[in-house]
């Protein structure tokens, strides 16, 4: 039965048998006209629910950016049930749901990011219970737990009826879309169904927005911390890497500032290195500040963040800058390295209660932040002890150049003023020999042949000691040597020698050529086989000249078969004056094996030797192959 068919007659007579016949065939009638009516406007209903749906679903598929998506899910859910506001909230971690986005009237009494309790009123049983739930007039039913404050808010602004149905995704419950009128209604069975049916459309797109979103926000967090190893690869000053990063923290985490601090803990002081901020900064970089300001320092050292509630700090210029500039409470991030405490990075916010995703992002730039600024401020040390360590070399340098002149100085006067009298008392000596020597006695002319030696001697000791001095005196001018035609000039000075000791001499010189100065390979190739001709056998015996490449270097060794040295003395034979055996065994002067020693070095090579006592030695001598 659909209804009834009435017919009433104000004489009051009696309907026949026939007239009710007749009158229910009528009714019969009338149903089937009614069914066709009914079920053409329910067509019609659907016909525009469901064009309704796809123009709105158009709509929020158009885009991925969640505040559109939310803004036109909020709007166009109005028109589709004829509504006159509407919310979309969404759960968080801590069991609340915060507002996304309003329509209607909604926009009079709150605003994105507003807060309610899940479980309480129409939106908070929707999440908890999972299924929808309605009310025909908020004023009169009881079922949802509204403080009489909410309930009144609500009368006022117009929401008298009201339908929250959940948004899902795959089985969970993201958030509630609900919607309200301001008279009373009834939602019937297809009001609710048609709300379900557009909020799982709707718990899709936003679905994806937020996927989006997170998306964005870790692409944003990977550039972050991208931007923090290139700093650290172009090794920029500690200010320039926190203000590179800074900016793009704060967009990324939608707070009101950020500050990057270095910690003094010496002093107790907390030391501003750069900030960003969306109002005017009432500090500089430099200034310093209460350690007490970054909370619980022990903790930080833990690597724990801390929250700090702006008005439980002691009054202060810098709290009341803060509490100006919207920050009601700030989040301190620890910056270590290594387990030490240098710094934090500060998130300020409007509110204490800072989401995970926003914890975890600040603690990783903050990790990032620390490697760089501590391998900056370690690069800015470095040049600032490379300044210093350039400026002493410098002076240092000065020093030795002055020194150098007064060495070029003191061997001027060494060769005129020492040099003079001394062949004066050889040139008198001599004069002694020849004009009165068979007047003497054999102890005098011994004693005139002594002063005759020593003033040779002497002499010979100041010539090496001036081409000591004048090694680097000259510009070390690297040009390639040809061995062969240097070698045979020296030898041909040891000529006589060589024949009346019946020395013999050997050459393999494997490399031809070697690239330095002239000179000085020629002063000590000199005094290797001078010294080689010296400690050979008194007649007979041999020595061997031979170069060969080995690494990098061109190495040259002079061996004699003469009588060597214990090994213990190895770096004393290359001193200056030092000698192993007395004056009237071998004569010298002690001074040509530091002279090789000093052109070897001069050279960027080294020079050394090997021995085995009564075997003799072999003295090598290595210069690089090419110019460093």
């Amino acid at each position: 039965m659909v209804g009834t068919l009435v017919l009433a007659d104000r004489t009051g007579r009696r309907y026949t048998d026939q007239e009710l016949a007749l009158l229910s065939v009528f009714g019969d009638q009338a149903v089937l006209l009614f069914e066709n009516a009914r079920g053409r406007a329910e067509l019609v209903q659907q016909q525009h629910e469901a064009f309704a749906l796809a123009r709105v679903g158009r709509l929020i598929s158009e885009t991925l950016d969640l505040a559109t998506v939310s803004d036109r899910i909020a709007e166009g859910v109005l028109g589709l049930l004829g509504v006159h506001s509407s919310a979309i909230r969404l759960s968080r971690p801590d069991g609340m749901l915060g507002a996304l986005a309003l329509g209607g009237l909604a926009k009079e009494y709150g605003g994105v990011g507003e807060v309610v309790p899940a479980g309480i009123g129409l939106v908070g049983r929707a999440a908890i219970e999972g299924r929808p739930m309605w009310t025909s007039d908020i004023r009169s039913d009881d079922r949802f737990q509204l403080s009489p404050e909410l309930r009144e808010r609500n009368v006022r602004v117009g929401i008298i009826a009201g339908l929250a149905v959940p948004l899902r995704v795959g089985g969970e419950v993201i958030g509630v879309l609900s919607v309200g009128s301001p008279t009373p209604r009834i939602f019937t069975a297809e009001d609710i169904a048609l709300l379900q049916t557009f909020a799982d459309q709707a718990a899709i797109a936003i679905h994806n927005a937020l996927a989006r979103e997170v998306l964005a926000k870790q692409a944003e967090r990977l550039r972050i911390l991208h931007e923090i190893d290139r700093a650290v690869i172009t090794e920029q000053a500690p200010v320039a890497i926190a203000e590179a990063v800074l900016g793009r923290l704060r967009d990324l985490l939608g707070v009101p500032r950020a500050i990057v601090n270095l910690f003094d803990l010496e002093t107790g002081e907390v030391e501003w290195l750069a900030a960003v901020g969306r109002h005017r900064m009432h500090l500089g970089p430099g200034v310093r500040y209460p350690l007490s300001f970054a909370g619980d320092i022990g903790a930080l050292r833990r690597g724990e963040p801390q929250v700090i509630d702006v008005h439980a700090l002691p009054s202060s210029p810098h709290a009341d800058a803060l509490l100006a500039s919207g920050v009601q409470a700030y989040m301190v991030v620890p910056m270590r390295v290594g387990g030490e405490l240098i710094g934090s990075v500060s998130i300020g916010g409007e509110r204490a209660d800072f989401p995970p995703e926003q914890v975890t992002i600040a603690q990783e730039v903050a990790t990032q932040l620390a490697i760089a600024i501590t391998q900056a401020r370690l690069h800015e040390q470095v040049a600032r002890q490379a300044a210093e360590l350039e400026q002493r070399v410098q002076e240092r340098t000065r020093e030795l150049e002055a020194a150098y002149r007064e060495l070029d100085a003191f061997a001027s006067m060494v060769s005129h003023d020492l040099k003079t009298p001394l062949r004066a008392v050889a040139g008198y000596a001599h004069t002694v020999e020849e004009e009165y020597g068979d007047r003497l006695d054999d102890t005098g002319r011994r004693y005139l042949a002594t002063i005759r030696s020593s003033a040779g001697q002497m002499g010979q000791l100041i010539d090496d000691l001036l081409r000591y001095s004048r090694i680097e005196h000259h510009a070390l001018e690297r040009r390639p040597v040809l061995l062969k035609p240097l070698l045979d000039q020296l030898l041909e000075a040891h000529a006589a020698e060589l024949r009346e000791r019946e020395l013999t001499v050997t050459e393999d010189l494997a490399v031809a050529e070697v690239t330095g100065e002239r000179e000085g390979l020629r002063e000590a190739l000199a005094n290797l086989l001078s010294n080689a001709v010296k400690f050979s056998p008194r007649r007979g015996g041999s020595i061997a000249v031979r170069s060969s490449r080995e690494g990098d270097d061109v190495v040259i060794a002079v061996a004699d078969r003469g009588v060597g040295f214990d090994m213990q003395y190895h770096d004393r034979i290359f001193g200056i004056f030092e000698r192993l055996h007395l004056q009237e065994e071998y004569p010298g002067t002690g001074v040509g094996l530091a002279i090789v020693r000093k052109v070897a070095e001069r050279h960027g090579g080294r020079a050394w030797a090997q021995s085995e006592i009564g075997k003799g030695s072999v003295f090598f001598l290595a210069i690089p192959a090419a110019a460093p």
